[in-house]
Order: structure tokens, then C-alpha cells, then sequence
């Protein structure tokens, strides 16, 4: 009978810690909305749309390693500048159901050019393009 309970309280710790896991990934992501969010990103770059791109922006965030303040300041860089034919090809090939959530965020693109986004203030918003 002794054995039974133990094995029972180490399922039961097991399943906690698993159930847990999940809960802690899907908070990090936004609350599962990755894939969702990640989706409106491709269409703005698909479309080449600075208004709905600027909209998905946490400010402030980092483009090609500067540090733009305000949708203001990100609107006067340019389409030319955000929306380069590499950027885009690389963002067009994402597989939105298989992004993973790292330290950075979940990045968008296997290096440089790349798209990364994270929770900021319980929010989804775009936090680099590099």
C-alpha cells in the first residue's frame, strides 16, 4: 500500500510540473497568440503596409541596431528601409506554427534579416528588425 501512495504523489508532482511548463510557455508567448500575431506581421510585410506594421510595434524597438522611439520616428524610416526584398522573402518563408519562444522573443527568420517579437506590458508588439 506504501509503494501505491508514492507512486501516486510522484504522478501527481510529475503532471503538476508538466501542466505548469505549458502554462509558462503559453504566457511567455502572449498567451498562445503567437502564431496569430506572427500572421499579422507577414501580412503587413507581404503587403508592404508601414501603417499595420508601425501598429504591431512596441516602442521602443531596435531597427538594423538603432533604437526608434516612437511610431512617428519608425513611419519616417521608410518602406525602403523596413521592407528590403531579403526581409520580406525571409518573413514570407516563416512557418507561423512552428515558432518557438526564446530569451529574445520569438524570432521571426533563422538569422539576419529577422523579425522578433515578445509579450511588453502583457502585449504582443514587434521589439527588433534587424
Amino acid at each position: 500500500m506504501k509503494k501505491w501512495k508514492i507512486l501516486l504523489a510522484v504522478g501527481a508532482m510529475i503532471f503538476a510540473c508538466a501542466g505548469c511548463g505549458a502554462r509558462q510557455t503559453e504566457s511567455a508567448a502572449g498567451g498562445g497568440d503567437s502564431a496569430a500575431f506572427a500572421g499579422q506581421i507577414k501580412e503587413a510585410v507581404a503587403d508592404k503596409d508601414m501603417d499595420a506594421l508601425a501598429e504591431l510595434c512596441a516602442y521602443p524597438l531596435a531597427v538594423n541596431g538603432e533604437v526608434i522611439e516612437t511610431r512617428e520616428a519608425f513611419m519616417e524610416l521608410g518602406a525602403d528601409v523596413i521592407f528590403t526584398e531579403e526581409r520580406c522573402a525571409v518573413i514570407e518563408a516563416v512557418d507561423v506554427s512552428a515558432l518557438e519562444d526564446t530569451m529574445a522573443g520569438v524570432i521571426m527568420g533563422d538569422a539576419t534579416p529577422n523579425i522578433i517579437f515578445k509579450s511588453v506590458d502583457g502585449e504582443l508588439g514587434i521589439t527588433g528588425i534587424n
